[in-house]
């Protein structure tokens, strides 16, 4: 049967983050389990609105809890905690040196095509920057919680790693396709005035996160697949990598403990939040 409640995560350098519900668990390559209550959001129902908020809170539980989380505290642990500050730290590295390098360039008289070039060209540098210096770890297990997440929607056991090796990588909610969206999104910014630039591009995110959903439940359809043919693409080729089956098997005891964590709240009555645009 397949999966009845809406599931997403977040890839880490050394094992996967799950959620589910009001439930997330992270599981790590050195065995650890980690699970947890996310708290209601009142937003839920509200488009574009329900994106912005939900976007700090996820910030904050990949961070605080997936990247930064302790693991078993082991040796093997601590290095894996190294390199997820390790990625922290690069992003946080693209992102000014992206900011700085559009608004030098924002200074300038452009041309139609020189705008393109100096709104794309930052996003393009900073994937091969990110491809480049990230753990390589990290974009296997992105691969691995895609994979959980499909053998879970299409009534896959997620219990038969080898079955879940054979579901795709490449996934219609992933935030890859919301980033790519978001760097054409910018090409409606050329002449914002800097102070309200970061605002804008915020709201450039949420109504893409919507056209995102909206096109995910509906994948075959013709404008949809426009929608997410950039996305996918850089899903293929550079967001995530095949896994390994040790590291397939962390992805499906995340979603797998995230699931059981939401069961339990469920029967307790707890009540689950309402199916919103969650990056898989």
């Amino acid at each position: 049967m397949s999966g009845t409640v809406r599931v997403g995560g977040q890839a880490l350098a050394d094992g996967v983050l799950m959620r589910a519900g009001r439930a997330w668990a992270v599981a790590r390559g050195d065995g650890s389990i980690e699970v947890g209550t996310l708290p209601p959001r009142r937003t839920a129902r509200i488009p574009v609105l329900r994106f912005l908020v939900g976007l700090a809170s996820g910030i904050r539980l990949a961070v605080g809890r997936g990247m930064l989380g302790r693991g078993s505290g082991t040796a093997a642990a601590t290095a894996a905690r190294r390199r997820n500050r390790r990625f922290l730290l690069v992003l946080a590295a693209v992102e000014v040196a992206d900011l700085t390098v559009s608004s030098i360039i924002g200074d300038r008289h452009l041309t139609a095509w020189g705008s393109v070039a100096a709104t794309a060209g930052p996003w393009v540098a900073a994937f091969a920057v990110l491809r480049l210096v990230a753990p390589a770890s990290l974009w296997r297990y992105h691969g691995a919680e895609h994979k959980a997440v499909a053998a879970y929607e299409t009534g896959v056991d997620i219990a038969d790693t080898d079955a879940v090796l054979r579901c795709p990588r490449v996934h219609d909610r992933c935030g890859t396709n919301l980033v790519f969206l978001a760097m054409l999104g910018g090409l409606t910014l050329t002449g914002v005035p800097g102070v309200f630039q970061l605002p804008a591009f915020a709201l450039v995110m949420a109504i893409t996160a919507e056209a995102v959903t909206l096109a995910a439940g509906r994948p075959r359809t013709a404008m949809s697949r426009v929608v997410l043919a950039g996305g996918r693409a850089l899903q293929r080729y550079v967001t995530t990598s095949e896994p390994t089956a040790a590291e397939q098997a962390v992805g499906c005891r995340a979603l797998a403990a995230c699931l059981a964590h939401h069961r339990s709240l469920t029967d307790a009555g707890v009540s689950p939040e309402p199916a919103v645009p969650t990056a898989a």
